[in-house]
């Protein structure tokens, strides 16, 4: 009787954590979203010192997979990894496919456009460097600014203080 008292509070416990280990889950994922955001925006500030001027990633005429490509190559030297473009919450819901083999490659985060002028990416303060293809977090995808710091797109659209529109993928 005593086993069957222990094994019932377990269960009892068990089943009061689940959904506290979802959201622990779901908020890891989160920041290591953010990690990979605040790594790309390390890289693009060292790409800017060393080339003076902003990734120009050719989009026209190109599949995803070929600008997926050329950011991923663009910002490699820089410490970013295939894994470093990859939202942990968003491969999940893929099914963690390898993004290490050439028909899973792609990247979720998106690059923004500038001119290849060495300060026209700081120049625009309320325009994202890089933001999340997909809303995988709540409250809109997360993006991240020339001064480093991360938002949702809820939190942008807040901060501006109307309703903006998705950003123009640099892609």
């Amino acid at each position: 009787m005593e086993v069957v008292t222990v094994a019932l509070i377990v269960i009892i416990l068990i089943v009061l954590l689940l959904p506290v280990a979802g959201t622990v889950q779901s908020r890891l994922e989160r920041t290591r979203c953010i990690k990979n955001l605040q790594n790309l925006h390390v890289a693009a500030n060292l790409y800017i010192q060393e080339h003076y001027a902003w990734p120009q990633i050719e989009l026209a005429n190109r599949t995803s997979d070929q600008i997926a490509k050329d950011w991923q190559e663009a910002l490699q030297p820089y410490g970013i990894t295939l894994d470093g473009w990859i939202c942990p919450t968003f491969q999940k819901l893929n099914h963690s496919p390898d993004v290490t083999q050439p028909e899973n490659r792609r990247i979720d985060y998106i690059g923004m456009r500038f001119a290849p002028k060495p300060q026209e990416p700081f120049s625009a303060t309320n325009y994202p460097w890089f933001f999340e293809k997909v809303d995988v977090h709540g409250n809109g995808q997360l993006l991240i600014f020339s001064d480093g710091h991360v938002e949702n797109m809820g939190e942008f659209q807040t901060r501006l203080g109307s309703p903006t529109p998705t950003p123009t993928p640099g892609h």
